[in-house]
């Protein structure tokens, strides 16, 4: 038995995860594709986090979801171009700017919303309760090593 046929992913967990990620990536556009979404898989995070947040700064969304400065303002950008957000200049400090969903974004966000919501149902079919609490409590604790707060 050849580990290296058999298992063509490194053992360690930084390659596993980054397999899985990258699987599921992968799958997720092709859903998306299928559904006519008018957004990649990268947008579709920044589209989601301003839809559960109700609007935040190009500055939060970057943190949130761990993205650099210029990624964000790219993905701001083709957002802003197809009408789905619009950037209004927060009213305490003028120097600073918020993203919200227009109407036609907050709608994309919720077709979004069931498409992943999908997709999640299928990956969690192939756990256990028992199971996929662990998983949650297993990702949680790799979050907090990787980011300590």
């Amino acid at each position: 038995m050849n580990s290296k046929v058999d298992h063509p992913i490194p053992p360690s967990l930084v390659a596993q995860i980054g397999a899985l990620y990258h699987r599921m990536h992968k799958e997720c556009d092709q859903i998306f594709r299928e559904h006519n979404f008018p957004l990649q898989m990268d947008q579709i995070p920044v589209l989601m986090v301003l839809y559960y947040s109700g609007g935040m700064s190009q500055k939060d969304a970057g943190t949130a979801l761990g993205r650099d400065k210029a990624s964000i303002n790219r993905t701001i950008s083709v957002l802003l171009k197809k009408g789905l957000v619009r950037v209004i200049q927060d009213v305490f400090d003028k120097r600073k700017t918020r993203v919200e969903l227009t109407v036609s974004g907050e709608s994309l966000a919720v077709q979004a919303d069931v498409i992943l919501g999908t997709f999640d149902a299928v990956l969690s079919s192939a756990l256990t309760e028992k199971e996929r609490k662990e998983f949650n409590k297993t990702m949680w604790k790799l979050m907090e090593v990787v980011t300590p707060h």
